[in-house]
């Protein structure tokens, strides 16, 4: 019997050393060197503005076509005009499909400037 039980624990301490039994741990976060590496991308794109865009730019933070495209990104973020407003693109190639829709352009730029 006794045999029996100390083969059982055994067995037992055996399958969780070879399988793991604790949890494994979550991914962690985004560093916050990695997260300084952006705003530092972004602060030095936005540096290079005219002074008279910066705040707008700021504001907006992501490219009006590419959403996920954060201003500073690839250079110089790329400003045009689109009813007279201020539109801030992650490059000059997001130009035309600015400028496709308007009013859903401005909208965007709006829902960007909004989530802060």
């Amino acid at each position: 019997m006794r045999f029996e039980l100390l083969c059982v624990v055994a067995l037992s301490l055996g399958t969780c050393f070879v399988i793991g039994c604790v949890e494994k741990p979550a991914p962690a976060p985004a560093t916050p060197a990695a997260m300084s590496t952006d705003d530092a991308k972004f602060s030095a794109a936005i540096a290079k503005l005219p002074e008279e865009d910066r705040a707008a730019a700021t504001a907006q933070k992501y490219c009006a076509v590419e959403d996920k495209s954060r201003l500073g990104t690839m250079g110089m973020p790329h400003k045009i005009m689109v009813e007279g407003q201020p539109v801030f693109l992650c490059c000059a190639g997001c130009e035309d499909e600015a400028r496709k829709d308007p009013q859903a352009t401005l909208a965007k730029v709006e829902k960007l400037k909004a989530a802060k």
